[in-house]
């Protein structure tokens, strides 16, 4: 927010930086591949599993995870509190593995669906 000086204070017009209380700037602006919602699907079981990191609104990562079946609306949620954001990174990687250890395959979510 820009603010200007009444040009009776005896300097002319100046614009200065002004910051607003709570303004939050340590939230990425830019989200990455890490934090994009992850989809595994399989097609044997007819089950589906997601995950994603994301921050919560007092600015803590958590990873969010989602499961169930294709064939009903069916499923359950979950979120898990995270120190950091390379402890979430860790863990989505293990549950990458383990996904496809259980004949999961990565695909990515319909849109609107």
């Amino acid at each position: 927010m820009t603010t200007q000086r009444h040009p009776s204070s005896g300097s002319s017009l100046a614009k200065q930086q002004v910051s607003l209380p709570g303004e939050v700037s340590a939230v990425p602006a830019v989200l990455s591949d890490e934090i994009t919602l992850q989809y595994w699907v399989n097609a044997e079981t007819g089950r589906f599993y997601a995950a994603r990191l994301l921050m919560n609104l007092f600015g803590q990562w958590e990873l969010e995870q989602a499961w169930g079946s294709l064939s009903s609306r069916r499923g359950r949620v979950r979120y898990v509190p995270l120190s950091c954001l390379s402890d979430g990174r860790t863990q989505l990687t293990q549950l990458e593995r383990r996904r496809l250890q259980r004949g999961y395959v990565a695909t990515y979510p319909a849109v609107g669906g």
